[in-house]
């Protein structure tokens, strides 16, 4: 049986986003921090008592160390915008209002190709091809913050929920009050080292499913309901190319048995599947997905059988470094899921 595991290791170094576009990522970030926060003085004066302070939180796959490269290069960081303030949701301006605050905020910016007004946050489309969005907040207690969301108005939802949520499921160690309390920045900067340099298979795997997803990218799920999919259904191996495997088998199981992807923090319970569009063809495309990673797994051959993997991850994935030679048995998964084989710093003002 052929042993892929370091031509994935591999594979997730190319997928993986660099050092220097994270980097890059940051220092547009914190030019927009510093654009915004120097100019939202004149939104105070607008309505009394509207707000007391503005701050920011990186959110997303960004924070979680699951944001990869695509192969168009069209990454992106999240990063909330939270007016902090005590007025309820029927006293306050509507989130078009802000949304239209923070595109002033901005202003001319020369760094910008364009300033979209999205319906659940304002996106910055950088020159360099890259993209930053600003979903906007209204908190009184920052652990129930609003998303200001322009066809529904304010919804509840709290992003560092999920990423709590999330690393959990990734056993990491971390702590919400590490986005909440400046007393254990510190603590989350040296958090954030660790994830980088362990990087655990789960993050591994969400990588290889969004890489996936990206080659059909207006066909698929979008990166976060990949996240949650993994998450839920995830198993551990010695070996990515079994890991992946498997838990692409515990994916199409349960999707068969009921097509949803339940948000797991607020809005919980959302269904991110429920206005899907292309449910045939996602479940099509991940069939063909097991149906490769089996025929790879089987192979003793190790060049085709990453050839088989190739079919599904593209050409990132690369062949012509795989090593000639077979090694490390495969062990197979319980019987209860070769059973489902077989049916199927706290808010900051300008910085992170």
């Amino acid at each position: 049986m052929a042993h892929l595991h370091e031509t994935f290791k591999q594979y997730n170094h190319i997928i993986r986003l660099s050092d220097g576009k994270r980097d890059e990522l940051i220092r547009s970030r914190n030019e927009l921090r510093a654009r915004i926060a120097s100019r939202h003085k004149q939104l105070q004066n607008t309505v009394q008592n509207l707000y007391e302070d503005l701050e920011f939180q990186s959110q997303g796959s960004f924070e979680m160390d699951t944001i990869i490269a695509p192969e168009n290069d069209d990454y992106d960081l999240d990063d909330g915008v939270y007016f902090i303030g005590t007025l309820p949701a029927s006293q306050r301006p509507s989130p078009a209002f802000f949304h239209k605050a923070v595109i002033n905020a901005i202003g001319d910016y020369d760094a910008s190709k364009e300033v979209i007004d999205k319906d659940t946050c304002v996106r910055v489309i950088k020159k360099e091809g890259f993209h930053i969005d600003l979903p906007i907040y209204y908190a009184g207690n920052k652990e129930c913050p609003d998303l200001a969301v322009k066809s529904k108005g304010w919804i509840l939802s709290n992003p560092i929920e999920f990423i709590a949520w999330f690393e959990e499921k990734a056993q990491s160690g971390f702590k919400k009050g590490f986005l909440y309390e400046a007393k254990l920045f510190s603590d989350y900067q040296r958090w954030l080292g660790d994830v980088r340099k362990k990087d655990v298979q789960i993050r591994r795997i969400v990588r290889y499913l969004k890489a996936w997803g990206d080659l059909r990218r207006e066909e698929m799920p979008c990166g976060l309901i990949m996240t949650i999919l993994v998450a839920n259904h995830y198993y551990p191996h010695d070996r990515d190319d079994v890991s992946l495997k498997e838990t692409l088998v515990l994916i199409e199981s349960a999707l068969r048995k009921d097509f949803k992807c339940l948000r797991p923090t607020s809005p919980q319970g959302e269904d991110l599947l429920a206005n899907y569009k292309n449910k045939e063809a996602f479940m099509r495309y991940l069939q063909f997905f097991i149906d490769n990673a089996k025929k790879a797994l089987a192979e003793d051959n190790p060049t085709i059988a990453c050839d088989h993997w190739q079919k599904s991850l593209g050409k990132r994935f690369r062949c012509h470094e795989v090593p000639l030679s077979k090694d490390a048995p495969y062990s197979k998964p319980s019987s209860s899921l070769a059973a489902g084989a077989i049916t199927s710093k706290p808010y900051s003002r300008t910085n992170e």
